[in-house]
């Protein structure tokens, strides 16, 4: 808390004058991460108490690896003027408020602002059980939804957008209604914190720049089962975040810039350094030296390191001769930017040259995304990366790419100062249209490699890297998730015989299996709503027959019967 302590009552001074500010924050805490996040874009502090770090991880240990984060936004109009949008501890003021802008001026009121001004948060569980019991006839006659799925933003009024939070329309009407139709919240992952925000209610005092017209959905998840999953163990120390932006201004932008800015403090805040992987588009923090010790704030002899990785990004300008992704192709179709900068910058705290200290201006936040210094110098190779002669969009690379024209280059063997870094990890440039949207997704990934006896702090960045490349896999694959899809609680599974009935259904204590003809021996199995087997049979004729399910709990299941010509048929009943 030392270290800003200015910070915070200048926080406090600024929101007396200007009170209208994002006031949620709730955690996201479902596996072993636990992260405030807040709705005016920033998170990873404890903005409304105590001003200490809020990004613990393990969960419960009291010992946090990052002190706040942030989206940043930077671009042009069309006549050259700087529009910026940045938030970091909002001891100067702020550039996002909560909620939707009008679709017709781009702009909103306060009480738009105290509508939106919360967080909604969700659980896979609380779908699930919603859908059982809706299913049961149990809604609204005995069983009420969560309040956050209750209230879940899915519609805007007056003249905001009609299309706000992503939901499931189970009786396809348009309207979200979860009490008379069933619908409820599309989620990603197993936990999803829910929030809109914009930048165009008031002056930006954070940055001084002009203010987009742009409106944020935001979804802040993760996955709770990612120490069980098939090994998949780094899922239980990641959280992702993505960012759908909407411009509701009549501006076309051009040379835009969205990054993300991370305090990465681990444990200590003073002894870290950065780097990156540019074919995994992350940028990262580790630790200086084999020991974090400050006490009970460090990590002591298992130092951890953690990073940002994009993945996915706007869409790239059409031939721009620059390999965005970095994939190695150049100008490949939908081609995203992913990571196209990193870069970093000091706290006001050491001997550091002036220019490569905190920002304070619009001009110093749009170069910090563009790759440039305060003093609008380029980012060099060697030493630190200011006062070189080769220019560099990425400082401190942990190993070579191509077109690296640092070469061998890391902190490490640069021997630079330690201190309290802060990175950015920046997309761009692309364009943003008029009423234009586009998105980004970032993994916020931490590791620690406890098997190590020596260099623990360079074993914990090689281990980060491999289980980045993990996560990068995971999110692309077809459906991922980390439980069964929720749609399996809700759609009727398609049937491949439509001459097999069961009944009664509801059934409370013996289920019947009959079928219009003869069929040979087949396998019956009983799964619940998150596919887990619950019952098994068989049986040498299934012409008529029945399974005994007055020991399963009251709820809705699924009859899976596989045949020897491996043709199989599935029904869904419900256990009273």
């Amino acid at each position: 808390m030392k270290k800003f302590i200015l910070s915070f009552i200048l926080f406090y001074i600024s929101n007396v004058i200007n009170a209208q500010t994002a006031t949620a924050s709730k955690f996201l805490d479902i596996n072993r991460v636990k992260a405030a996040i807040m709705n005016g874009g920033d998170m990873h502090w404890d903005i409304f108490g105590t001003g200490n770090a809020r990004y613990e991880v393990p969960k419960g240990n009291g010992v946090h690896s990052g002190f706040a984060a942030s989206l940043w936004i930077g671009g042009l109009d069309a006549g050259g003027q700087i529009h910026t949008a940045c938030q970091t501890y909002r001891q100067t003021g702020n550039d996002f408020w909560p909620g939707p802008l009008d679709t017709t001026n781009a702009t909103t009121n306060l009480t738009n602002i105290t509508a939106f001004d919360k967080i909604w948060k969700v659980d896979y569980n609380d779908i699930n059980t919603f859908i059982t019991q809706y299913n049961l006839g149990n809604v609204p006659l005995s069983y009420t939804p969560t309040p956050d799925i209750l209230t879940w933003p899915a519609k805007g009024t007056g003249n905001n957008s009609r299309n706000l939070a992503p939901f499931v329309d189970v009786n396809n009407n348009g309207i979200y209604d979860p009490m008379v139709g069933g619908d409820y919240p599309n989620i990603k992952g197993d936990q999803t914190l829910y929030f809109i925000f914009n930048d165009n209610f008031n002056s930006h005092t954070e940055t001084g720049g002009l203010p987009f017209g742009v409106e944020i959905h935001a979804m802040a998840y993760s996955y709770g089962c990612g120490m069980t999953l098939s090994g998949r163990n780094e899922l239980a120390y990641t959280t992702f975040y993505d960012y759908r932006i909407y411009n509701r201004s009549n501006n076309n932008y051009n040379n835009v810039y969205i990054g993300f800015w991370n305090d990465a403090d681990l444990g200590c805040y003073n002894d870290d350094y950065i780097s990156c992987s540019v074919q995994n588009n992350l940028g990262f923090m580790y630790n200086s030296i084999a020991i974090d010790g400050c006490g009970p704030n460090g990590y002591a002899n298992y130092p951890p390191a953690i990073g940002t990785t994009v993945l996915k990004g706007p869409l790239a300008p059409i031939g721009d001769g620059i390999d965005n992704n970095n994939n190695g192709v150049i100008d490949e179709a939908n081609e995203q930017c992913l990571m196209n900068v990193f870069d970093y910058y000091n706290n006001n705290i050491g001997s550091f040259p002036v220019s490569t200290t905190n920002p304070k201006t619009k001009y110093h936040f749009y170069n910090l995304l563009q790759g440039n210094w305060k003093d609008s110098t380029k980012f060099t190779c060697g030493g630190t990366g200011y006062g070189g002669t080769i220019p560099t969009k990425f400082v401190f690379p942990w190993n070579n790419y191509t077109g690296n024209p640092c070469g061998t280059w890391t902190e490490l063997t640069a021997s630079n100062l330690t201190g309290d870094r802060r990175y950015i990890v920046s997309s761009g440039p692309f364009n943003l249209p008029a009423y234009g949207v586009t998105e980004t997704e970032y993994a916020h990934v931490w590791s620690v490699d406890s098997s190590a006896t020596t260099n623990r702090h360079i074993a914990s960045a090689n281990k980060l890297i491999l289980d980045v490349q993990k996560i990068r896999s995971f999110y692309s694959s077809t459906q991922p998730n980390c439980l069964l899809s929720i749609n399996t609680g809700i759609n009727n599974p398609k049937l491949n015989d439509s001459s097999l009935s069961i009944y009664p259904n509801p059934a409370s204590s013996l289920l019947y299996i009959k079928s219009e003809e003869t069929i040979g021996k087949s396998q019956i199995k009983v799964t619940d709503m998150l596919g887990k087997t619950v019952l098994e049979s068989k049986s040498t004729d299934l012409y008529q027959t029945s399974i005994n399910i007055e020991q399963l709990n009251s709820g809705i299941y699924f009859l899976n019967i596989k045949f020897d010509n491996n043709k199989s048929i599935v029904k869904k009943f419900v256990k009273n």
